[in-house]
């Protein structure tokens, strides 16, 4: 399997330096409950709830969780989808098996919350599903890498 439509190389690191950036941020946020008052802002909402529902509306919002999901984001998309030093037909059945992998774990993965996990920590787990299926890829990913790596080493 070819994968055509990769990212340059060197946006790799800009994937890592904004997955960083992210998990600092997310640390800082969600385990120490620092949440800067400069962040709160108007924005424009599209659907908001709150105490009251609004629809298409400027609200005023700390905007620190979605800096959070963002870097998060961004930086996994680019980490993800960027081109190994050396791409070659290998580190494309990696990506291949990568990919297989994570989606089936993630799958797994939220069947079992469904199963067995209720109420706001139920909204939770989904929250922490928009990055699983991208860090699990990266984690399977890598040590794919790093199995080879060590195999051909060892042989050589």
């Amino acid at each position: 399997m070819n994968f055509r439509f990769l990212l340059p190389h060197k946006l790799r690191f800009v994937g890592v330096f904004l997955l960083i950036s992210g998990l600092v941020a997310a640390y800082l946020r969600f385990w120490l409950g620092i949440k800067p008052a400069s962040l709160t802002v108007p924005v424009f909402s599209v659907y908001s709830t709150f105490l009251e529902t609004k629809t298409f509306h400027i609200i005023t919002n700390n905007i620190s969780e979605e800096i959070v999901a963002l870097l998060l984001l961004i930086g996994l998309l680019l980490l993800n989808f960027s081109k190994e030093k050396s791409e070659d037909e290998l580190v494309s059945s990696f990506r291949y098996k990568a990919l297989f992998y994570s989606v089936l774990i993630n799958s797994l993965f939220l069947i079992l919350c469904t199963l067995f996990i209720y109420g706001f920590a139920f909204v939770s787990i989904l929250m922490f599903n928009m990055f699983s299926q991208l860090m699990i890829y990266q984690i399977i990913f890598r040590f794919l890498i790093y199995r080879n790596k060590v195999k051909t080493d060892g042989i050589s």
